[in-house]
């Protein structure tokens, strides 16, 4: 009695397992760029914001150190930013209190809504609102006798 041949085990692979694996490696290679895109993008977008929080806190900066009462409007330019604002009146100005009762003070203080724009060097802008006070003296300061 003659044994059958065995058939000779194969060895390597398949043209069909090459293309599972081919489609496999590409899936994951578009999930994959698709990611690092996303990612690249959200970065983007993270250092506009930063450099537009910066330009913010240098404006409010320069102009919390304006009268608004004195300087209703204007712009300057300090650090690689040149900023520009408006003011408007919000609450009237009136006499500053003093210690001793019914005294009015020297001064005249009032509440200023400042619109406020910055452009800095590198191109970002940012326009705003805040409230500051405004004083100007009323009367001369009275000299102790």
């Amino acid at each position: 009695m003659r044994r059958a041949k065995r058939p000779a085990p194969r060895r390597g692979f398949g043209l069909l397992e090459a293309i599972v694996a081919l489609a496999l490696l590409a899936g994951t290679g578009v999930a994959l760029f698709d990611w690092l895109n996303l990612n690249l993008q959200t970065a983007a977008r993270l250092a506009q914001t930063e450099a537009q929080a910066r330009l913010m806190l240098s404006a409010q900066a320069a102009v919390s150190a304006v009268n608004p009462s004195a300087r209703p409007q204007g712009s300057l330019s300090t650090g690689g930013v040149t900023v520009s604002w408006r003011a408007a009146i919000v609450q009237p100005e009136r006499a500053n209190t003093t210690e001793l009762p019914e005294t009015p003070g020297p001064w005249r203080v009032g509440l200023y809504r400042l619109d406020v724009s910055a452009e800095s060097t590198d191109g970002h802008k940012v326009r705003f609102s805040q409230l500051q006070t405004g004083t100007r003296r009323a009367r001369p300061l009275e000299k102790p006798s």
